[in-house]
């Protein structure tokens, strides 16, 4: 902060990390870096602070979880059955892409349940300005909303990227019905506009 002063969101950030090593006694969250912290260990963290951000058939997308591209590409050209699985148009299903429930990024969990719960929530905060200084970094010509929703009775707390300018446009071939692009369709959803 540029006047010195610490926010709530610090505040709460530091209860947050004394409950949880309480050995470094700060309430100040940097001082929890060069205790408890190594470059290693931020390297691995980098790219969840400033993430991978890709193109793909005119989308963008977030990725987390390495070989993302392949793994989006491949996704969206494999149809699903008809039978299992609802109707989805193309910009759900970009949207869908970029959900991330914030407890499901990690394999790990430290700490009672309470304060993993406020760590999500506080992390999932600090998430969204930083992805959205990404995404304006990335692509200074479009538009998007990223922003923290608390959990309901769908999803836990996540976080959702949405392109709000220019509208994304549908690719041809796509299938609402099968939820991919298919080859040789000549059908395109009614997924194209904005989301």
């Amino acid at each position: 902060m540029s006047n010195g002063k610490s926010s709530g969101e610090d505040v709460s950030v530091g209860r947050i990390l004394l409950r949880s090593f309480p050995g470094v006694g700060s309430l100040d969250p940097v001082a929890y870096a060069s205790e408890l912290g190594d470059s290693v260990q931020a390297l691995v963290y980098s790219r969840l602070f400033w993430p991978r951000v890709l193109q793909v058939e005119g989308a963008v997308f977030v990725g987390l979880w390495g070989d993302d591209e392949q793994y989006i590409r491949d996704r969206l050209r494999t149809p699903v059955s008809r039978k299992n699985w609802a109707p989805m148009s193309w910009v759900d299903v970009v949207n869908s892409f970029n959900r991330f429930e914030v407890a499901h990024i990690f394999r790990q969990e430290r700490g009672s349940a309470e304060i993993a719960g406020e760590a999500n929530r506080a992390l999932g905060r600090i998430l969204v300005q930083t992805w959205s200084a990404r995404l304006k970094e990335a692509y200074p010509q479009r538009r998007f909303h990223v922003r923290f929703v608390e959990a309901d009775e769908t999803m836990d707390s996540r976080i959702e990227v949405t392109q709000e300018n220019p509208s994304l446009v549908t690719p041809q071939g796509w299938s609402d019905e099968w939820r991919a692009i298919v080859p040789g369709s000549r059908e395109t959803g009614s997924g194209s506009g904005g989301g």
